[in-house]
């Protein structure tokens, strides 16, 4: 029998992005029983503070693995190794909030998408002109469901000029 965070993940890792309704709370061991060791591990930053980052591969699903950040043993923030296609956010509608853009690529606008109440946050490179194709996303992460956009602040997100803003 499957429990809460296998069927979240699951979702999750098969870019089934309609069906992840936030990271339950969990801690690190929960995620070693379903996936395994970790294949990689390492000291990281996620938003100002530190975190362990712990990579697990998970060739059966599209994401090809999950990347799990966690602190004190308790999981923070899940993130596909391999980012979904566009269409498998478009079921989602409008995010609730947008962060402006604070990083380009070439041709595109790079910022995050978020769906508070999904726990879900997608890093977007919108292309600047009509011709410049469809967004595209780079980064998928699932954190825990939030209420309002001010949530999404230093636990998770280290602005520029260290400040948060929303449009």
């Amino acid at each position: 029998m499957s429990t809460q965070l296998e069927d979240a993940l699951a979702a999750l890792l098969d870019f089934r992005l309609s069906d992840w309704h936030g990271l339950p709370a969990c801690l690190t061991s929960e995620v070693a029983r379903i996936y395994g060791t970790p294949t990689a591990s390492s000291d990281t930053y996620l938003g100002s503070y530190p975190a362990l980052r712990e990579v697990y591969d998970v060739r059966n699903a599209a994401a090809k693995g999950l990347i799990v950040y966690s602190r004190a043993l308790r999981v923070i923030a899940v993130e596909t190794a391999e980012p979904p296609p566009f269409q498998a956010a478009q079921a989602l509608g409008e995010p609730d909030a947008r962060k402006p853009g604070e990083s380009s690529r070439p041709g595109s606008l790079v910022r995050e998408h978020l769906y508070l109440h999904d726990g879900l946050v997608l890093t977007v490179a919108e292309p600047l002109d009509e011709h410049g194709g469809e967004p595209k996303i780079l980064r998928c992460r699932g954190i825990r469901s939030l209420t309002a956009p001010h949530e999404y602040g230093a636990e998770y997100y280290l602005a520029e000029q260290n400040r948060l803003v929303f449009e």
